[in-house]
């Protein structure tokens, strides 16, 4: 094993985008915040001033505006809102299934938007919604906040249906702005409700809540704004850790040889499978390793490492085969194309006990039981199908709580978890992180393969765990952003990602985001990780 881990070279962190938090520890900040003396209409005109701030500076143009607003105080954001775009000079309708009678901070919100238009009054007539909606060019979410946690019901589910015709009959869409969380999504969990509207853009308040953080949730944020306040909460024991990329790796010592950076053993490519375990080595070696061993079934030994001379490429047949080759390893990777048959078997039991870090991935997933890897320094990157089978429950119940999901494979499996994905979950036994990088560009065959690559070779290489897991799914993630936003995110194929991997580790390439997959802070969407700060070693 090698001695001295590659050093990491860390980004500064904007501390308020590094966690997230709970809806009940949101909550009770706010309490301790009106105990102590903060007015609570204060903070309600704080948050509409923000998010009209976000809406003026996104859509700068639009003249007319359909507020959405609920019985709630997220309502009365949302009529803060309304009473900023009057004094403005923009057209707003207020909205709603019903003619809510406002209480607390809500009230005095109505009280003050009606001292600046009088007249003002929540639509509920089906031919007055629909002619707002076709008339809006922003719509503003501030239907339901971070307290609804089931299905939308009644006049309510009613009033979106109405709505998403409305929206879905336009020639041009309008701009989508959700007040604290689009209505529906379980701030929580990050499920969300068939009838959510999706949003162009989401401003949350405070802190950055759990469930906006991964998964469907992701896409139903639009681009992600956090406004804090003034008032951000501390760290607490149910907050998580938020990951935004830019980590990389300092020079190479310069007395440096290939045994320093650690020997990969890729275990994969069953008969008929070559290109996924070719895709797993040869990240490993995009990432540093200083030597690829693959093991591989006999049909296409000969021909795996054509174009890539460099990895050494054994067919294999026996356990004794596997541990010999083993043998000579820092690191195992074990599962892209490995199949189901009596090859793959093999292949698993013969390393299922190695002592070495071990990367579980694809078919090898489908051979684990139940603390099958406690006490092993091993990781797993199932996907949502794949965590599903393990846990026994559909990929709908993973997706509906994937900060759950991946807590329980760690606990069941007694290994670091990647659940990959829209905001891909790193879970371990006292660390629980999501990924903030990404594109939907890397929703094609063979990422997965290059993932595992990625983690066999920092693990090779000395990393600790969980440095491990962050470095590799942060990079794998900003290498989809980089060729995204070069190319195009239609149409790439996971081998594009080889020469970006190698640049970006090396500081030589600038992140690029694409979609909003990360966040901002309002009124600044400056990249966070423009500056570094070199940290020796590769733990936490």
């Amino acid at each position: 094993m090698p001695t001295n881990a590659p050093a990491l070279i860390r980004p500064l962190v904007d501390p308020g985008l590094a966690r997230a938090w709970s809806v009940e520890a949101i909550q009770a900040h706010e309490r301790a915040l009106f105990a102590g003396g903060v007015d609570a209409y204060g903070l309600m005109e704080r948050a509409g001033g923000a998010a009209f701030a976000v809406l003026r500076d996104r859509w700068p143009s639009a003249r007319r505006l359909a507020v959405l607003v609920g019985p709630g105080q997220n309502g009365g954001d949302g009529l803060v809102i309304a009473r900023l775009a009057h004094q403005a000079g923009l057209t707003v309708d207020l909205l709603g299934w019903s003619r809510p009678t406002f209480q607390a901070s809500a009230a005095h919100a109505w009280t003050a938007l009606a001292s600046v238009e009088p007249a003002v009054e929540v639509q509920t007539e089906p031919a007055a919604v629909d002619e707002a909606l076709q008339a809006a060019e922003v719509v503003v979410d501030a239907l339901f906040g971070i307290g609804l946690s089931r299905a939308i019901e009644g006049e309510a589910a009613a009033f979106l249906r109405r709505l998403e015709v409305a929206l879905s009959s336009r020639a041009e869409r309008p701009g989508v702005l959700a007040v604290d969380l689009p209505s529906g999504v379980d701030a929580n969990t990050g499920a969300v409700d068939p009838l959510t509207p999706a949003a162009d853009c989401t401003v949350t308040f405070l802190g950055i809540k759990h469930g906006l953080t991964t998964g469907p949730a992701v896409a139903a944020c639009g681009e992600r704004v956090l406004a804090d306040l003034g008032f951000p909460p501390a760290a607490d024991e149910t907050s998580i850790e938020l990951l935004h990329g830019g980590l990389r790796f300092a020079p190479r010592p310069r007395d440096g040889h290939k045994g320093r950076f650690g020997t990969v053993l890729v275990a994969a490519g069953n008969r008929g499978m070559p290109g996924a375990a070719r895709l797993a080595a040869e990240a490993a070696l995009r990432a540093g390793a200083g030597k690829v061993i693959v093991a591989t079934h006999p049909d296409h030994a000969a021909t795996l490492n054509i174009g890539r001379p460099e990895l050494i490429v054994h067919g294999v047949e026996t356990a004794h085969d596997l541990l010999r080759l083993a043998a000579e390893a820092t690191s195992v990777v074990v599962g892209p194309g490995l199949g189901r048959d009596p090859w793959a078997v093999t292949v698993w039991r013969a390393l299922r006990d190695c002592p070495l870090p071990l990367v579980v991935d694809a078919d090898a997933l489908r051979l684990l039981g139940p603390n099958s890897l406690r006490e092993r320094d091993a990781v797993i990157t199932p996907h949502p199908g794949e965590a599903a089978m393990l846990l026994e429950c559909d990929t709908a119940a993973i997706n509906a709580d994937r900060l759950g999901s991946a807590r329980l494979l760690a606990e069941r499996l007694g290994c670091g978890v990647v659940l990959k994905g829209a905001g891909s979950v790193l879970a371990d036994a006292d660390r629980l992180a999501v990924c903030q990088r990404g594109s939907p560009a890397l929703a094609t065959a063979g990422t997965g393969d290059v993932l595992a690559g990625l983690l066999g070779a920092l693990l090779g290489m000395g990393l600790s765990r969980l440095a491990a897991m962050e470095l590799g799914v942060c990079l794998h993630a900003e290498a989809g952003e980089i060729e995204a936003g070069t190319h195009g995110e239609w149409g790439m194929a996971a081998s594009d990602l080889f020469g970006v991997i190698r640049a970006r580790l090396n500081g030589q390439v600038e992140r690029c985001d694409t979609g909003g997959t990360g966040w901002c802070r309002s009124g600044s969407s400056s990249d966070l990780s423009a500056q570094d700060d070199s940290v020796p070693g590769a733990g936490r």
